[in-house]
């Protein structure tokens, strides 16, 4: 009996101990729990990491969601992360439009190190990625005095489209090209390039595009400047005897089907081989609807430069009034590029005739153009200036908007940081000049007021100094 009674207890001892091994130690508790995230917590904040002070501070309220100290610095140390992701999604952004790619890419991931959610900064990030997919590029090789920018004007006559090049060839920045360096223009959906369609080559290193569209043909362009009342369709109905090629106009110009033309605004009248095209006063001939292809990618023939232009003719009047003569020419010195007296000829043309709304419009353009050469060149001064200019002629110029105020942000930047430079090297006259650039543009930028009153103190103990050391001999 007793042996029977000791051999259940050495079984019962047995299975207590093993048991107690197959659960392992006791867990901490949810008060425990909360205590270690917090000391993690106060610890990361100590040594400067937000972010994992933020983590910390977030798994305490997963076992605490009362704590007020966690609740607190959550919301603070939250609020203080998203002005940080902000600002470098700012700063990213500059980079970005500069065209200068790997920084960009720098500042848009440190935004979203400091906050996950930053929906702009994770768009500018995958950008590039529906570029990786298109298999279809023209080869061209930088020629003298050729950039990206210039690239983006020949082949889809937007100079403004140069970071599609760009990010196709993963430049890390859009202004450092050579001479004979060889770029891939992407041949993408949507959007015309004019090319001869025999030198548009296929990427054999990536999966093929479906090729539910064919290339069309353009032999050249019609420039109608938008009149009262007219439309896409009555356009289309004017050039190709057809409203409905109404489509065809709107993507060659890059623009939506439904988008309202704007009087005296200029429309690419696209030639489409194969779809005959009226010049206006020539008759109505009726054009076979026989083309209903959605146009995705546009070509011309081979050829040395762009697309030739074709004029179209304007109504012969006995005489040409001087304003129009005045446009003209400020229309052709601003497809030359020469802005500044493109300016003087649309000025002379406003003189004549204050209501030349076409005119006015080159004026804007042409202002802006001269805006953005120097927001490249860094004189933020004079681009501001023009930018202005720019929206005088045009008040609905929502770009020279975002860039009178980028103008401003750099400039201010520009010249403070001069500013500490140079009364880090003791020249305070230059330091306070650099400041007070700064301070008429904005008196609240930074610390910048009491930096001037610190020089302008200093100079004068120095002046002190040496008046009293020049009286002594």
């Amino acid at each position: 009996m007793k042996s029977s009674v000791g051999t259940i207890g050495i079984v019962f001892l047995f299975v207590l101990l093993t048991g107690c091994a197959a659960f392992g130690p006791p867990q901490p508790s949810s008060e425990e729990l909360a205590k270690q995230y917090l000391a993690k917590a106060r610890q990361a904040e100590a040594e400067g990491d937000r972010v994992e002070a933020l983590k910390q501070y977030k798994l305490v309220l997963t076992v605490d969601q009362d704590n007020p100290v966690a609740r607190d610095k959550s919301r603070q140390i939250g609020a203080e992360l998203q002005k940080l992701a902000e600002k470098h999604y700012q700063d990213g952004f500059k980079y970005y439009q500069n065209g200068r790619y790997a920084p960009a890419r720098q500042e848009f991931l440190t935004a979203l190190r400091y906050h996950p959610e930053h929906e702009q900064a994770q768009k500018m990030l995958t950008a590039h990625e529906e570029l990786e997919q298109i298999d279809r590029y023209v080869l061209h090789t930088i020629q003298p005095n050729e950039s990206i920018s210039t690239l983006a004007k020949l082949y889809y006559g937007d100079y403004r489209k140069f970071h599609l090049i760009a990010l196709y060839n993963k430049l890390d920045d859009a202004t450092k090209v050579k001479v004979g360096q060889q770029i891939k223009v992407p041949v993408i959906e949507g959007i015309p390039i004019m090319v001869d369609a025999s030198k548009i080559q296929t990427d054999s290193d990536k999966t093929p595009t479906p090729r539910r569209e064919e290339i069309i043909t353009v032999k050249g362009f019609v420039t109608h400047t938008v009149k009262p009342e007219e439309s896409l369709s009555k356009l289309a109905q004017m050039y190709y005897g057809d409203y409905k090629q109404y489509d065809l106009i709107a993507k060659f110009n890059d623009m939506g089907v439904n988008e309202s033309l704007r009087v005296g605004q200029e429309i690419k009248i696209p030639e489409v081989e194969g779809i005959p095209l009226i010049t206006p006063g020539e008759g109505t001939e009726v054009v076979p609807d026989d083309t209903s292809t959605d146009v995705k990618a546009v070509a011309v023939p081979p050829q040395t430069g762009p697309a030739e232009t074709i004029e179209a003719k304007e109504p012969e009047t006995p005489e040409i009034d001087q304003a129009t003569a005045y446009r003209k020419l400020g229309i052709e010195l601003y497809n030359n590029g020469d802005f500044n007296d493109a300016i003087i000829e649309f000025q002379k043309a406003l003189n004549t005739n204050p209501d030349d709304k076409v005119a006015r419009n080159y004026m804007s353009l042409a202002y802006y153009e001269l805006g953005y050469d120097s927001f490249n060149k860094a004189d933020y001064s004079e681009a501001i200036k023009a930018f202005e200019r720019s929206r005088e002629y045009d008040s609905s110029c929502e770009r020279c908007e975002s860039y009178i105020k980028l103008s401003e942000e750099n400039f201010k930047d520009l010249h403070y940081r001069k500013g500490v430079s140079y009364f880090g090297e003791e020249k305070l006259a230059e330091a306070i000049s650099e400041w007070e650039l700064v301070y008429d543009m904005d008196p609240n930028y930074k610390d910048v007021d009491k930096n001037i009153e610190k020089a302008k103190n200093l100079m004068n103990r120095l002046e002190e100094i040496k008046r009293s050391k020049q009286n002594k001999n």
